[in-house]
């Protein structure tokens, strides 16, 4: 059972039409929403690469993020 929601004030609250029966106990998952193309720009533009970068270290960085994020390089988005 999946439900849809928005925090406000660190409270979830269901979207209309969302049930789930007294007592759950829930697992909250952030849904981090696409970012445009001028946002990501700003995001990239404002961390500069001030070091050349090897193979070794982007190897390392993208080992880093696949662990901290396994859940959505296993699994695939709920629609």
């Amino acid at each position: 059972m999946t439900a849809k929601g928005t925090v406000k004030g660190n409270i979830v609250v269901l979207d209309e039409g969302e049930k789930l029966p007294d007592g759950a106990r829930v697992e909250v998952r952030v849904i981090e929403e696409p970012l445009s193309a001028e946002e990501a720009i700003k995001r990239i533009l404002s961390n500069p690469i001030t070091k050349p970068l090897g193979m070794l270290e982007l190897l390392r960085e993208d080992r880093k993020e696949r662990e901290e994020r396994f859940d959505r390089w296993m699994k695939p988005e709920p629609d």
